[in-house]
């Protein structure tokens, strides 16, 4: 996203795009983060009920759909990966002002990720860390055509693996950050820290 677009990016997202979608059936909610070292990338988290909301004949609709803002803004985007998948493994419990996402090359094994001493449970012991999320990936789900589709650009959802750290400081999503580099190696295919920015859930609808 250029830096001439990205509050007009905000605005489509906050306004109007993020809630085209939190608002349909199977929706639980979203954040919206930027990258703390450059604002213009972001990290979009949607969660649903199952998967399969998001193979869903409204979700559809509305992606094959797109508005005039989306018309406008979404060709604007620069390097876009989508993807969709299941959470698999979960250490620790709740939210972080930050979060460190990871992208691997390859699927860590469930039950290592669980284990006490699997490569996962170090993370739980840094500072800040509140919680580890293992996400695997479902190729076939994303790669669904649709309008809005034909308007990005990139290879979407073209990695099995995604983990997600949750921290309330910075320092421990950094760190976190520094720790895959040197545990999984040339498995990562790259890494940041993200800042929340806004969040929504259909609990938190507009008022009537």
């Amino acid at each position: 996203m250029a830096d001439d677009d990205l509050q007009d990016y905000r605005n489509w997202l906050t306004q109007e795009h993020i809630a085209d979608r939190t608002f349909l059936s199977g929706f639980l909610g979203v954040r919206l983060f930027t990258r703390v070292d450059n604002e213009n990338a972001h990290f979009i988290l949607y969660s649903t009920s199952e998967p399969n909301v998001l193979q869903s004949k409204p979700y559809i609709e509305v992606l094959n759909n797109p508005s005039p803002w989306t018309k406008r803004i979404m060709p604007r985007f620069g390097a876009f990966d989508r993807a969709t998948g299941a959470e698999a493994v979960k250490l620790g419990n709740g939210f972080g002002s930050f979060v460190t996402v990871c992208r691997l090359k390859t699927a860590i094994n469930h039950a290592d990720a669980k284990h006490p001493e699997g490569p996962l449970s170090k993370y739980q012991q840094i500072d800040g860390v509140v919680s580890t999320r293992l996400m695997t990936l479902d190729g076939q789900m994303t790669d669904i055509d649709t309008e809005e589709k034909t308007m990005r650009i990139g290879n979407e959802g073209t990695f099995p693996t995604l983990l997600c750290f949750e921290a309330f400081y910075r320092n421990g999503a950094q760190l976190a950050a520094q720790n895959l580099h040197e545990d999984f190696g040339s498995d990562v295919i790259d890494t940041g820290v993200y800042q929340v920015l806004y969040g929504e859930a259909p609990h938190e609808g507009p008022s009537v």
